[in-house]
């Protein structure tokens, strides 16, 4: 039986209307495999309509994923409504209160416009900064921290090129970060490390919906 509803990739806050934006749990994967926790700061140089940086701060929180969306199950008359608002009490006592220091900068105010709307709905706008900002210009400070972000991939000849040349902006930057920070990046572009300067730590293979994309792990 179907007890989701719409896919469980939906966590209730998202919102479709900037070109690139993608999948929640894709996002909330990449947050965890850079071990964040919500002691560090956190950055997003690409942050498009915000699921990383969001994302971030629900880890931090210990936000229960899905907690604001409605499932199928929830109208089954085989179980009590009450079991529902037990679980999603429990889940809401678990919750930690903190401040945190995740940001998410992107050359599109579209995009930040749309991503400080999310985080609303999220129930984060309080956690995560949005501001339209160049990533060349970012900036790291502390010993530790994580940059985890989804550059734009380039699929058109001419978009491609133009990837190509910011994947090797982003390389010099990531020669400025402090040596203990972890940088995640994910895209399709098959030869993103040689335009980036760089070797991966770790590379794993992910798909992007339908596209094969390669997830790059470095640490120095």
């Amino acid at each position: 039986l179907l007890t989701s509803g719409s896919g469980l990739h939906k966590r209730g806050y998202g919102r479709v209307g900037v070109e690139g934006a993608r999948r929640a749990t894709l996002a909330a994967a990449m947050v965890t495999l850079s071990r964040y926790r919500g002691r560090d700061p956190f950055r997003d140089p690409f942050c498009g309509s915000g699921p990383i940086a969001i994302e971030a701060a629900l880890i931090a929180k210990n936000r229960a994923p899905g907690l604001d969306r409605a499932f199928d199950a929830q109208k089954w008359t085989c179980v009590d409504s009450r079991y529902w608002l037990d679980a999603a009490g429990e889940a809401m006592d678990r919750e930690f209160d903190g401040s945190y220091d995740i940001w998410g900068g992107d050359l599109d105010p579209k995009a930040v416009r749309i991503a400080r709307e999310n985080a609303v709905k999220a129930g984060v706008e309080d956690l995560v900064r949005f501001e339209t900002a160049d990533a060349a210009a970012l900036r790291c400070q502390g010993e530790y921290g994580q940059v985890v972000t989804n550059p734009p991939y380039g699929e058109r000849l001419l978009e491609k090129q133009e990837a190509e040349e910011l994947y090797r902006m982003f390389g010099r930057v990531y020669r400025e970060i402090p040596p203990k920070w972890r940088v995640l990046v994910i895209t399709s572009h098959p030869e993103f490390e040689r335009f980036f300067g760089r070797k991966a730590d770790k590379t794993r293979k992910v798909y992007n919906g339908m596209l094969k994309c390669g997830l790059y792990q470095f640490s120095r």
